[in-house]
């Protein structure tokens, strides 16, 4: 005998993750730039705000739902091993930073924090090359956002699950180097893989294709 559900999984997954998307996009100032703009091709900062309907549709991507559920997953294990009150997770941390006269806002979102160390969570079908060098870039970003001196960076992949150290933050620099790197909308691509996985290639006039 079949039974009908009064909730359907799909669409609350869909919804979870559209939703955000849009309201990320929605609430994005002008002057805002998150660490995850810094770490890779910088006409991907334009292109979001120029086609934002290429990002809420990415937003469904299997691989995407994976990760996010692999970063909640370790997450809610971490506080249930630790303790929800020596685990802070999901935390949002922004700083004010001045290039040539203007000033921007960095905003990122730590994984977790767990006492004085970050912890920075990336899934991956492979453990070819861990740890990718980007990843660390965006750790050392969040070290400098937050203050503290010290990472693990987590990998969960299908063969193995794998901790690397990292302990240094970058400098005021580094970050104002970043920034007028989107504002140069120079190189792009950052990294030569990136074309292969990005939803505005299909657009975009500086597509690596070998």
């Amino acid at each position: 005998m079949s039974k009908t559900l009064s909730f359907d999984i799909i669409n609350l997954i869909y919804n979870w993750r559209v939703e955000e998307s849009r309201k990320r996009l929605e609430e994005k100032l002008e002057n805002e730039i998150y660490v995850t703009d810094l770490i890779y091709c910088p006409l991907k900062y334009h292109y979001q705000k120029k086609y934002k309907e290429i990002v809420i549709a990415n937003a469904f991507d299997p691989v995407t739902i994976f990760g996010e559920l692999i970063h909640l997953g370790v997450g809610k294990l971490l506080s249930n091993l630790l303790g929800s009150n020596n685990v802070e997770l999901e935390k949002e941390y922004e700083k004010e930073v001045v290039v040539d006269g203007t000033t921007y806002i960095v905003k990122g979102r730590v994984d977790a924090i767990i006492g004085d160390w970050l912890i920075e969570i990336k899934s991956s079908k492979s453990d070819l090359n861990i740890p990718h060098q980007h990843h660390i870039l965006q750790t050392r970003l969040y070290l400098w956002l937050t203050g503290l001196k010290k990472a693990i960076l987590l990998y969960i992949t299908q063969n193995r699950v794998a901790e690397y150290i990292v302990e240094e933050p970058v400098s005021d620099g580094e970050v104002s180097d970043l920034i007028r790197s989107i504002i140069a909308k120079s190189p792009a691509p950052r990294y030569s893989w990136e074309c292969s996985y990005c939803p505005f290639s299909t657009l975009c006039p500086s597509k690596k294709t070998s």
